[in-house]
C-alpha cells in the first residue's frame, strides 16, 4: 500500500535517516548522548527496517499498524486497513452474451436494443483481502460455482481528480467441473473504488478473458462491503457468499 503514501513524506523520511547516519557527530553533540559513529552506521538502517518491517509487516488482526488504525481511524487516509471478510454481488453482462450465441446458432434474430434491455446476471461473492504497507492481495468465491480466483498483481492508487483510492488488480480464477461453454482456469481484471468515508465499502468494474475465442468474455459490475476485520478463516469464501446471497443477490 505505499504506493498511496506521499512520495514527499518517503523522500523525506529517507533524507533524514542518511542525514543522522553522515551526521551522526552533530546529533551526538545536540543531544548530549554518546553513540560512536560505527554504531550509527552499522545499526541505524537495520533499526529501521526492523521498525518498518516489525509494525508494518504483519497483517493479523492484532498487527501493531492494525491496533494503531483501530485506535486512530483517521489514520486510514494515509492507506486503509482492507484486511477482511468483504461481501456483496456482481452483476454480469451474461444474458447478453447468451442471447448473442442463441441467435447465431439458430434463424432467430435480435436487436440492439433487446439487448440492451436484457437484465444483468447477479450473483453473490466474498472477497477477502490481505494488505499492509508492503502488501496488497485479494482472494474471492462466488455463491454460484466452487471456483476460487485470487490476485496474481495488485496496486492501489489515488485518483488526482477525487481523491478516492482505488484498487487494480489482475486475478486468476478456477472452475473445477466447469460447464462446456466455460474454461477450467481463466484470466481477469477488475478496478474497485473505495466509496465511503470508512473504507468499508467498494464498487467497480470487472473483465474477463473466460472462452474468448467463443466471444463468451463477460464483465460487469462488482459492490463490496466489509462484514469482519478478522481474517474469517473458519468459514470458506463460498460459504459467506451463500450467506449473503438472499441480500446481494436477486
Amino acid at each position: 500500500m505505499y504506493p498511496l503514501l506521499p512520495w514527499k513524506w518517503i523522500g523525506g523520511g529517507l533524507t533524514l535517516v542518511t542525514m543522522v547516519a553522515v551526521y551522526a557527530g552533530e546529533v551526538q553533540r545536540l543531544t548530549g548522548v554518546p553513540i560512536p559513529d560505527r554504531y550509527v552506521v552499522r545499526y541505524l538502517p537495520l533499526g529501521v527496517l526492523l521498525i518498518l518491517g516489525g509494525f508494518f509487516g504483519p497483517t493479523c488482526y492484532w498487527a501493531p499498524w492494525r491496533i494503531l488504525w483501530r485506535w486512530i481511524p483517521k489514520l486510514n487516509d494515509l492507506f486503509p486497513d482492507l484486511n477482511g471478510v468483504w461481501v456483496g454481488s456482481t452483476s454480469s453482462n451474461w444474458p447478453t452474451i447468451k442471447r448473442l450465441v442463441e441467435a447465431a446458432q439458430s434463424d432467430d434474430r435480435t436487436t440492439e436494443q433487446e439487448l440492451h434491455d436484457l437484465p444483468e446476471q447477479q450473483d453473490a461473492m466474498a472477497v477477502r483481502f490481505t494488505n499492509s504497507l508492503f502488501k496488497l492481495q485479494m482472494r474471492a468465491g462466488l455463491s454460484s460455482t466452487n471456483g476460487e480466483s485470487f490476485s496474481i498483481t495488485a496496486k492501489p492508487w489515488r485518483n488526482q481528480n477525487t481523491g478516492r483510492i482505488h484498487l487494480s488488480y489482475v486475478y486468476r480464477q478456477q472452475t473445477p467441473n466447469h460447464a462446456i461453454t466455460d474454461e477450467q482456469a481463466h484470466l481477469g481484471a477488475a478496478d474497485l473504488e473505495l466509496v465511503t468515508e470508512d473504507y468499508r465499502r467498494a464498487e467497480g468494474t470487472y473483465w474477463t478473458r473466460r472462452a474468448w475465442r467463443t466471444g463468451r468474455n463477460t464483465a460487469g459490475i462488482l459492490e463490496l462491503s466489509k462484514v469482519t476485520a478478522k481474517e474469517g478463516y473458519e468459514k470458506s469464501l463460498q460459504h459467506y457468499a451463500q450467506e449473503h446471497k438472499p441480500i446481494f443477490a436477486k
